[in-house]
């Protein structure tokens, strides 16, 4: 029986022995792949460091403003540039406007009584003789874009509240569904 149990201890330790051998060389093997990623991620974040390095450099605003002004015949705003918003040509996607006023933006309410300028009796006699501004010229560029379709604002409003109205409910039952996923 002590042979029997030898020769069984024996090949138990051989068997132990080369699942340890297998063992040691799987861990060497996965400590290179390990040095070798490590190195490979040193090296992304290198690029990484040079591409920022780099678009920081290329979204510099003077160097922007020089490649818009070079390339895209871009300029800065001038006071020629700006408009009354009545002067503006009336969007195609919302058709013509109604009638002569239609297409102004509605009246802003009155300031406050503290806010806003005393009445022309009281003003200085210089601000009431000063002439008002003159209107802006438009510039041929800017001139109004004859429209066939005709909207009805009251009813492009309600088809677009309905239309926000439904955007809003999926994005509330969506956010629900998120929550109870979690």
């Amino acid at each position: 029986m002590s042979r029997g149990l030898s020769i069984f201890a024996l090949l138990l330790l051989a068997v132990v022995s080369f699942g340890l051998y297998q063992l040691s060389y799987q861990v060497q093997d996965l400590e290179d792949e390990l040095v070798e990623l490590n190195r490979a991620l040193g090296q992304e974040r290198e690029t990484i460091g040079v591409l920022q390095a780099e678009w920081s450099y290329l979204t510099r605003p003077e160097y922007l403003q020089d490649k818009a002004q070079r390339l895209l015949a871009m300029r800065s705003a001038t006071a020629q540039d700006i408009v009354t918003i009545e002067a503006l040509p009336w969007r195609q996607d919302r058709g013509e406007p109604q009638q002569p006023g239609a297409g102004k933006l509605p009246q802003m309410p009155a300031l406050p009584p503290m806010a806003s300028a005393p009445p022309a009796s009281k003003a200085a006699p210089a601000l009431a003789a000063a002439p008002a501004p003159a209107a802006p010229q438009l510039s041929p560029q800017l001139s109004p874009i004859p429209v066939s379709a005709k909207v009805v604002p009251g009813e492009a409003m309600a088809k677009f509240d309905s239309e926000v109205a439904a955007v809003l409910s999926a994005m509330q039952n969506s956010g629900k569904a998120a929550g109870k996923g979690r």
